[in-house]
């Protein structure tokens, strides 16, 4: 159950860093809009992190 959450999450984060970093490269820099995007990147790239750990914990403990 676990591993079926973390590949959701692993596919969210992906979806969203992707979204957000097409954002990034189109709007200007140094708007309110570029640094929400900024954040979001980093939120994505977190969510992708953690979830990779759980799958690789996931797939050890078998």
């Amino acid at each position: 159950m676990v591993g079926l959450i973390a590949r959701a999450g692993l596919a969210f984060g992906v979806l969203l860093t992707l979204a957000a970093l097409l954002l990034l490269l189109l709007t200007p820099s140094g708007t309110a809009e570029s640094s929400v995007s900024a954040l979001t990147v980093g939120l994505g790239l977190f969510l992708i992190l953690i979830t990779s750990i759980a799958l690789y914990i996931e797939r050890n403990r078998r």
